[in-house]
C-alpha cells in the first residue's frame, strides 16, 4: 500500500456499531473495513460489486434465520423479494 493519509469522518452510533462489529467479523481494523468499502464504493469492476452484494444477502440470510434485526424482523429475504414491484437484482 502507498503513502496513508489519514482522514476523519463522521457516522452515526449504529453505523460505528455496524463497522466495528464486520471489521471484527472480518478480522481486520476498522480501519481496513472502511478503506476497503471505499475502494468498492469507488471501483467500475461490476465483480466487486457482485460480491458485495452476495456478501450482504449471506448476511441478510443469516439474520432472518436468527431473526435480529431492528424490531426483530419476522420476515425472510425470500418474502421481501417476492413482494410486487420490487426489483431483483
Amino acid at each position: 500500500m502507498g503513502r496513508m493519509v489519514r482522514k476523519q469522518i463522521v457516522m452515526d452510533a449504529e453505523q460505528e456499531r455496524a463497522v466495528a462489529a464486520r471489521a471484527r467479523a472480518l478480522g481486520i481494523s476498522q480501519s481496513e473495513f472502511v478503506r476497503r468499502a471505499l475502494k468498492l464504493a469507488l471501483t467500475d469492476d461490476d465483480s466487486l460489486k457482485t460480491e458485495a452484494w452476495r456478501q450482504a444477502r449471506e448476511l441478510m440470510d443469516q439474520a432472518a434465520v436468527l431473526r435480529t434485526g431492528s424490531g426483530g424482523r419476522r420476515w425472510t429475504r425470500e418474502e421481501l423479494h417476492e413482494r410486487p414491484g420490487r426489483r431483483r437484482y
